[in-house]
């Protein structure tokens, strides 16, 4: 079906129903005219060629998401929400979603300003993981804000840049976990806080000691271990706290990938889950309450994450917005009180 045969239809000239079609700001077209050719178009079920249609509008309604690893978004479950909740809203603003990965080294492969340049996008998400670095998110803020692009960064930037930003503030929640754990009693706990070249495990450390300082206990060092998203190196990890410092109640985990070996650990040790001891782990998904127990864990709101990240980039504000999510605490069976006393069954 051609342009054509709608002008005809309606009455009116080509260049009035490309005008109409295409949506032309600023085009002399009376709206009983484009009544007309709206249903002379749907009469045919006329379906406008959508390059030209970008290539008059000067926009291409596609909307870029840039992922470190592109493996990782079908094991990772926060990239699995993230994606959705952009998804849904590029749904229902007429967007197209395109896909932009890092590739097996993030750091060696094309910059993010590059495929700013290079590619014909209305805006750009960029989700950092808990891997990328400083450094790195430093490099793509400066560089896509001299080139006055849109786009919005999620998560992991605590920077002072004027930019849109979705994030979570990671050591306000391990400030609160740890905090709710020290209520119920618990005084030794161990924290897994992810490998110690990623910048939101210092975050985790940072807020535990806060909620140690400011519920007036002494921080024992030798409870916070670095340690890889890995559920063998983290058996390992707990296996030698516990047999070091038996006395400890409570496992705090910054991944739930850590899960199934901190609990494992703790069995093969002799110990009960949780009335022995503890587990938190985040964030929040369907396999930690495959767990046996179902694992007590820190829900992060990454699909509404997405949602505000697509809102934005969409919108393009001439007014930078930032947004810090909240996280909650999702009580399940891995966690209660401390032993009141040591002995019992497992000898602790």
């Amino acid at each position: 079906m051609t342009l054509k045969k709608v002008a005809r239809l309606a009455g009116v000239s080509h260049t009035t129903v490309s005008l109409v079609i295409n949506n032309v700001k600023g085009s002399r077209v009376s709206p009983r005219t484009r009544k007309r050719v709206l249903a002379a178009a749907r009469k045919l079920d006329y379906n406008p060629n959508l390059l030209a249609q970008r290539l008059v509008s000067g926009k291409s309604n596609s909307i870029g998401l840039f992922v470190p690893y592109i493996t990782s978004i079908f094991r990772n479950y926060t990239m699995v929400e993230l994606m959705a909740g952009v998804q849904d809203v590029l749904n229902e603003k007429g967007f197209d979603l395109v896909l932009f990965s890092g590739g097996r080294n993030l750091y060696r492969h094309r910059p993010i300003s590059q495929i700013a340049r290079q590619n014909t996008l209305d805006g750009l998400i960029i989700f950092n993981t808990r891997d990328t670095t400083h450094d790195y998110i430093e490099k793509y803020i400066n560089n896509l804000s001299r080139l006055d692009f849109n786009f919005v960064a999620v998560e992991y930037y605590r920077g002072d840049a004027d930019i849109n930003y979705v994030g979570i503030d990671s050591e306000k929640n391990a400030f609160k976990t740890v905090s709710y754990m020290a209520f119920l009693g618990h005084r030794k706990i161990a924290m897994l806080a992810g490998p110690a070249d990623a910048v939101v495990s210092t975050r985790f450390i940072r807020g535990y000691q806060n909620a140690f300082n400011s519920s007036r206990l002494e921080v024992d060092e030798k409870l916070l271990v670095f340690c890889r998203y890995d559920q063998q190196e983290a058996y390992e990890k707990t296996l030698h706290l516990i047999q070091e410092y038996p006395d400890i109640s409570c496992f705090i985990l910054a991944g739930y990938e850590m899960a199934p070996g901190c609990l494992k650990a703790i069995k093969d040790a002799g110990y009960r889950i949780p009335e022995d001891i503890s587990i938190v782990a985040y964030a929040d998904n369907a396999t930690l309450l495959l767990l046996e127990p179902p694992l007590t864990a820190v829900r992060l709101p990454y699909y509404e994450m997405g949602r505000k990240a697509a809102e934005i980039v969409v919108e393009n504000p001439e007014k930078k917005k930032k947004y810090i999510f909240e996280s909650q605490l999702i009580e399940r069976d891995s966690t209660c009180g401390p032993p009141e006393h040591s002995g019992g069954l497992t000898g602790k």
